[in-house]
């Protein structure tokens, strides 16, 4: 007589088999995945760039990096050591030229001023009074040239008079000598205060042109105070906007120190620099690149830093499109100098696997495959590579990423 299961037991052992059969069937779609991935293997066209290898010209380039700068710009310092007293502007306001921003203390230049006015007055009465005097002594030595000229005359006339006497014999030779004498004490009398006149006069001229040009220092100095007072009225010297100003109210301020910054944001320049290895390469005049996301601005290098700093020299591009809308003041940009052009060249498009002429591992695609091939590049510019020899005309090559087919000599495209 047959033993009955129990009904534990036989669902025990319908759970095993419709887990065997999960399991199993399970296994069956994992077998199948793998294997359709190892069946279709490669790489998707749509997850890669490929370039066309043409025949044309190429500006050859060096690359380096660059900030957007405000064409115009103007920091305002403190002409001198004062205090901020009152602030009219903020950061980010619009001004016209003349519109006061700060208002400063000037007592203590206001003061300077007075002095240097005062100062100003006494060289100037100084000066009338040494002309005064200088006219009264050349008037007081002519007056005495004038008499001595007279006392010679007389002696002369003396002199011919004792030789008329001495001819008709009614003088001496003692009386002729004495007469002689006394007409050469009076010349030589006459040509020392002459000489004395003259020396005189160039003395005085020469303190005259000392005075001339002290009052002319202290008229300067005078200037310059104004000049200082006029700054120190703290004003937009052209129209353009806030872009950083000392707001801080009771602070004290020496000479020199900023004040505030007044920027020119609708027109831009670029502010670039570049190992000096290259320094060669960087010339005014000559042609550059300036790459804004996927866009290009054209421009030219205007003034070259002629001093390294840590390696690097700096450079200015003066943009052809300088108010375009893609420019904000502190946007890093890469930069391209266009340093010499070559045509009839094989190029390919330049993109991030480049980095500078060498030997490179590329991908070249025939048909739906695509092979590993040594190429042996040159020069760049901003947006082709030269091919000096392993690609021909018309081939076409991956210029995107495929450093994780390293190891890797062929595949298929999908």
């Amino acid at each position: 007589m047959d033993t009955q299961i129990p009904q534990e037991i036989l669902s025990q052992r319908r759970r095993k088999r419709i887990l065997k059969t999960i399991l199993y069937s399970g296994a069956g779609v994992l077998v199948l995945v793998i294997f359709a991935v190892i069946l279709r293997g490669g790489i998707s066209a749509s997850d890669i760039k490929v370039s066309q290898a043409e025949i044309g010209s190429i500006e050859i380039s060096v690359s380096s990096f660059g900030k957007v700068r405000p064409l115009r710009e103007e920091v305002i310092t403190s002409p001198v050591a004062t205090k901020i007293l009152e602030t009219f502007r903020k950061i980010g306001d619009i001004l016209e030229q003349g519109d006061t921003i700060l208002k400063l203390d000037l007592d203590a230049a206001s003061t300077d001023y007075g002095r240097l006015r005062d100062e100003l007055e006494m060289k100037r009465r100084q000066m009338v009074k040494m002309k005064v005097n200088a006219m009264t002594q050349l008037s007081e030595m002519e007056m005495q040239i004038n008499v001595d000229s007279l006392r010679l005359q007389r002696a002369i006339v003396l002199l011919k008079n004792e030789y008329y006497l001495d001819s008709i014999g009614a003088s001496t030779a003692d009386r002729i000598r004495q007469a002689e004498l006394d007409m050469e004490v009076q010349s030589l009398q006459y040509s020392q205060l002459k000489l004395k006149y003259s020396n005189l006069k160039k003395n005085l001229d020469v303190d005259m042109q000392v005075a001339e040009l002290d009052y002319s220092i202290a008229l300067k100095n005078l200037d310059m105070s104004m000049k200082t007072m006029k700054e120190a009225q703290v004003r937009s010297p052209w129209s353009g906007t806030l872009t950083w100003v000392n707001d801080q109210i009771g602070a004290s301020v020496s000479t020199g120190e900023r004040l505030a910054t007044v920027s020119d944001l609708k027109h831009f320049k670029v502010e670039a620099e570049i190992a000096d290895s290259y320094a060669d390469k960087i010339t005014s005049g000559a042609k550059a690149i300036v790459e804004i996301g996927s866009d290009m601005l054209t421009g030219s290098i205007g003034n070259v830093v002629p001093s390294v700093e840590q390696g690097q020299i700096k450079f200015t591009i003066t943009l052809d499109d300088d108010d375009n809308p893609l420019l904000r003041p502190g946007l890093e940009t890469d930069v391209y100098v266009i340093n010499s052009v070559r045509d009839n060249v094989l190029t390919i498009a330049n993109r991030s696997y480049y980095r500078g002429p060498g030997t490179y591992d590329l991908w070249v695609v025939d048909g739906k495959t695509a092979r590993k091939r040594p190429v042996v590049l040159g020069e760049g510019s901003y947006d082709k590579v030269e091919v000096v020899e392993g690609l021909e005309e018309d081939e076409m090559v991956v210029v995107s990423d495929m450093s994780r087919f390293a190891g890797k000599n062929k595949l298929r495209i999908r």
